[in-house]
């Protein structure tokens, strides 16, 4: 009955959203169509998170264990590692206690940035600016409240010591 439920609840959902589309200009469409992306990609984000946590919780019951992973330098501000997929398009960072997955062209934006920037502050705030427009989940989860935040500063030292900038 639940599902019926959902399904009704859906299918209302749906047709409301029809009726109001009519009534939006073309720049509404287009901020709703942005956020729909958004939305599609959180929920992509979120089951490749959540695999990978039934993939290491089945690794560590068989006992196999996982290789440890790329470590940022114990100087850095807050607790930040990199681990990369074994095809080189995923990465797995986790901030403090958050592990989010980011793809291989998001990666190579954020280590452009730490190595462009013209200080580390820039680099900080654009890393926060791109984060904030393209993956606010990760400010979210994370809960990096601004440029100035130790995880972003974690995050920073993390990609300058484990990449390097290559030329084009």
């Amino acid at each position: 009955m639940a599902k019926k439920q959902t399904d009704t609840q859906r299918t209302r959902l749906e047709k409301e959203l029809t009726e109001a589309i009519t009534q939006i200009d073309e720049e509404g469409l287009i901020f709703l169509i942005r956020q729909a992306q958004v939305l599609i990609h959180n929920a992509q984000v979120d089951k490749l998170n959540r695999e990978i946590v039934e993939l290491e919780q089945k690794k560590l019951k068989s006992g196999k264990g996982k290789a440890a992973p790329k470590k940022a330098p114990a100087a850095a501000t807050a607790a930040v590692t990199i681990d990369e997929s074994d095809n080189g398009k995923a990465f797995f960072l986790t901030l403090g206690g958050t592990r989010k997955v980011m793809n291989l062209e998001e990666m190579r934006r954020l280590v452009r940035i730490c190595y462009t920037a013209e200080t580390k502050s820039n680099a900080l705030k654009q890393l926060y600016t791109v984060l904030a427009r393209e993956r606010g989940d990760v400010l979210a989860d994370a809960k990096i409240s601004g440029p100035g935040s130790p995880i972003l500063e974690g995050l920073f030292q993390a990609i300058r010591s484990t990449y390097q900038l290559k030329d084009s």
